[in-house]
């Protein structure tokens, strides 16, 4: 199994189900963009952005690293550099991660927990690609 993604440089080797990762490509306009009387639209395009969201099977995943990775993910930082695949490559940038969820699957009679279920999104810091 290949790694799916890095964050500041470390890989997390995880299985993604069908479906569970998703690119979005937003072409953001700046601030003279709008209508013009006539109706028509001027655009002001700033740039591509790429954003990442993922929904992760973790249940191969040992207690330690998933707990490790959820710190990662949920760490009160501003931007991490992220690795994630693109077309046939990869592309790495900064972003800032949003929306980490999961869910308690089973509380252990060891006393450990298992979680599940680990969705996030990488929100892209600037463009990726300029006009």
């Amino acid at each position: 199994m290949r790694p799916v993604f890095t964050v500041d440089g470390k890989s997390y080797l995880v299985s993604v189900p069908r479906g569970g990762l998703k690119r979005q490509g937003r072409v953001l306009d700046g601030d003279k963009a709008g209508r013009l009387q006539s109706g028509d639209m001027e655009r002001d395009v700033v740039g591509t952005y790429y954003n990442y969201v993922m929904a992760l099977d973790t249940e191969g995943m040992e207690v330690e690293a998933y707990d490790a990775l959820y710190e990662v993910l949920s760490s009160p930082e501003e931007f991490h550099t992220i690795t994630v695949p693109y077309g046939q490559k990869t592309l790495t940038f900064q972003a800032y991660v949003a929306n980490v969820d999961d869910e308690l699957i089973q509380m252990l009679p060891d006393g450990r927990n298992l979680w599940g279920k680990l969705s996030f999104t990488f929100t892209s810091k600037a463009p990726s690609r300029r006009p």
